[in-house]
């Protein structure tokens, strides 16, 4: 069990949704929206990362660009079933995680930087996607199938650089995962009834994403323990039912 699955939402999937339903489609603009946004964000810390980080930043260049057709897929994914992105609301979730991305870049704390991007909005992206395909209309699936296999190349490019510079990066890691990963986990907790209305789990996917985070911790030079430790002491204060 992960330091997550204790805590559980309430409710569960609705069985067998219908994806032309109107509850399905408001549901899934907000969804949709979050999905988005997230990956037009993802576009623009990669490119803030490519000026921070001149020596990688073609490689991080191209990560941003994959992250902006990705926007462009999943708008394709939500224009199929005739709804828009709810982009207002998710710009409004997003908004403390990408301020917390903008504090680092400001302030050259580029372990910081991968934190937010390459580790947690990665690791939240491989979740949500992996607990979506089981679910996915027919249109949507080989999409999200094809960005899940991305972002795993985005995450092992922050995972690489942390690292090989773990001594010194390690206070700032654990300093920024107290403070993003609380945001992080409040915009599942907006979207959770929604989730469930598409047919997602909101536990099984809070499950999965710490189970991720953790074993990328780990990745980096925190033991397991220290892993679980901080993850946990992190968002205890965060209710999710």
């Amino acid at each position: 069990m992960t330091s997550l699955q204790s805590v559980a939402f309430s409710g569960a999937p609705a069985p067998s949704p219908d994806p032309t339903s109107p509850v399905y489609r408001d549901a899934y603009s907000r969804i949709n929206g979050v999905v988005v946004v997230g990956e037009g964000l993802a576009d623009r810390h990669f490119r803030l990362l490519a000026r921070a980080i001149p020596e990688d930043g073609a490689e991080l260049l191209r990560l941003g660009a994959m992250e902006g057709r990705h926007a462009r897929d999943f708008i394709g994914c939500g224009a199929n079933l005739g709804v828009r992105p709810d982009a207002a609301l998710a710009k409004q979730l997003f908004a403390p995680l990408h301020a917390l991305f903008q504090e680092c870049d400001r302030s050259r704390d580029l372990a910081g930087c991968l934190v937010i991007q390459c580790l947690i909005v990665e690791c939240f992206a491989v979740a949500a996607y992996r607990a979506y395909l089981p679910v996915a209309d027919a249109y949507a699936q080989p999409i999200t199938a094809a960005v899940l296999a991305d972002e795993a190349e985005h995450l092992n490019y922050g995972e690489q650089w942390l690292q090989g510079r773990f001594a010194e990066v390690a206070e700032a890691v654990a300093a920024i995962c107290r403070s993003a990963l609380p945001v992080t986990l409040q915009i599942l907790q907006a979207v959770a009834e929604d989730m469930r209305t598409i047919g997602m789990d909101p536990s099984d996917l809070v499950g999965a994403f710490c189970e991720l985070f953790e074993q990328s911790l780990v990745t980096i030079g925190f033991s397991g323990a220290e892993a679980r430790r901080l993850v946990f002491r992190s968002v205890a204060a965060v209710s999710l039912g």
